[in-house]
């Protein structure tokens, strides 16, 4: 039976950390907060977003507060999207853990279309049996949800059957280890995720310094589990 790799998007293979932490800094300013760092971008962030925000700007905000932050998140983002780029050496990685059997999806928490749409330009969009972001409607959901309904659709694609305990989920925020955990899969971070190290320590969430070794962490922890019966 065959590992199966889950990969988020955002800050993991695409390390938009940067234009991520300046579209937040204008989505503060927006009502009347300061800019950000990226210590306290990553150490603060959490989910749900609105929650993120609250804990950045140290206050609650209105619901009307809300939506201009979020709309200037993404306006900002968007501006700024061509500053970012995939981290060196996916395709490579990719192709290499193919050649070996691993199987690969993608799920972010991003607009499904832009995911996709970027997926294209890289030129990455086929190495995955399913590549999928959120609608607007889902952007509320967590990610423990999504990821359940996401292997559900990789299992109609899979070319084999595919257990849980052989999907390895490799991700850059506490949430994606909340997410597997709770659906029985592996986790791996990588080390300059957004999260708080600390708390990262205190789950014993394996993190790994590349997504080369992301991929050799969690793949050697699901081949030592032994097999079923």
């Amino acid at each position: 039976m065959t590992a199966h790799i889950v990969w988020d998007w955002n800050g993991t293979l695409f390390d938009d950390i940067d234009i991520s932490v300046a579209a937040a800094s204008a989505a503060c300013r927006t009502v009347g907060g300061g800019d950000i760092t990226h210590e306290a971008y990553r150490r603060a962030f959490t989910r749900p977003v609105r929650s993120f925000y609250a804990s950045l700007l140290e206050r609650p905000f209105t619901d009307l507060q809300w939506k201009a932050i979020a709309e200037c998140y993404h306006r900002t983002y968007r501006d700024l999207l061509d500053r970012a780029r995939l981290r060196e050496g996916v395709a490579e990685i990719l192709d290499s853990l193919a050649g070996a059997g691993v199987t690969h999806s993608l799920l972010s928490m991003g607009e499904h279309d832009e995911v996709v749409a970027l997926l294209e330009r890289e030129g990455l969009l086929s190495r995955f049996l399913v590549a999928e972001g959120m609608t607007r409607q889902q952007r509320t959901e967590s990610k423990q949800a999504v990821l359940a309904r996401h292997l559900d659709a990789v299992r109609e694609r899979h070319p084999d059957e595919l257990s849980v305990d052989r999907v390895l989920l490799i991700g850059d925020t506490l949430d994606d280890n909340e997410a597997a955990v709770a659906v029985g899969a592996s986790c791996v971070l990588l080390a300059d995720g957004s999260y708080d190290p600390e708390k990262a320590a205190a789950v014993a969430v394996p993190v790994a310094a590349s997504l080369s070794a992301a991929a050799e962490l969690g793949l050697r922890a699901i081949s030592a589990r032994p097999g079923p019966g």
